[in-house]
């Protein structure tokens, strides 16, 4: 007769410190991650709007970088370790740390292929602008107005105007139905 079973467990999760836009998001990730302040850190997420650079102190920093970004030119930059877009979820953050912490890089695909057997849509060029891009992401996630307008540091009221922008220039008349043909349309929301 054997003893008890043994179970073994894994690696121990990466520790990871946060720098992101919004505090309810941080929360989450705190929940989700073991925290640690960036000198014990493994992973350092940065979160950057568009057009900004990588901070120089993140840029420094000893352990892994990740880097949450809507800049193209930041996910093409393969001297940032990990690239993720703003709009990355939660396991998604999560999944990338632990990835980084082991030595891998992250980056999200640069197209997204058609799915099921409809024929895929002629993609939209320009149709909406990079702001209305991160309101479709988030509308995505399931965010409600006030959510997103935390999120991206506007009002709700400008979140309202991108709304119907959006659905006018994708001539539907709901949030799912937006989600839905802008990812036929090949608008990358992730």
């Amino acid at each position: 007769m054997t003893g008890p079973l043994t179970v073994l467990d894994g690696p121990a999760p990466p520790r990871v410190a946060l720098r992101l836009f919004d505090a309810l998001r941080e929360r989450a990730l705190r929940r989700a991650l073991p925290a640690a302040n960036e000198a014990e850190a493994d992973v350092l997420v940065v979160e950057l709007r568009l057009g900004e650079t990588v901070p120089a102190d993140a840029a420094a920093f000893d352990g892994a970088l990740l880097v949450l970004s809507d800049d193209p030119a930041l996910a093409e930059d393969g001297a940032i370790p990990g690239v993720l877009p703003r709009a990355a979820g939660e396991r998604q953050i999560t999944a990338a740390a632990a990835a980084l912490a082991a030595g891998l890089s992250v980056r999200v695909p640069t197209h997204r292929e058609a799915h099921g057997f409809a024929a895929r849509e002629a993609p939209v060029r320009n149709a909406l602008t990079p702001r209305e891009v991160e309101v479709l992401a988030a509308v995505g996630e399931g965010l409600s107005n006030k959510a997103i307008a935390r999120r991206l540091d506007i009002s709700a009221h400008t979140v309202k105007y991108h709304l119907e922008a959006i659905f006018a220039k994708l001539g539907v008349r709901s949030r799912a139905e937006a989600v839905t043909r802008g990812l036929r349309l090949g608008v990358h929301l992730l």
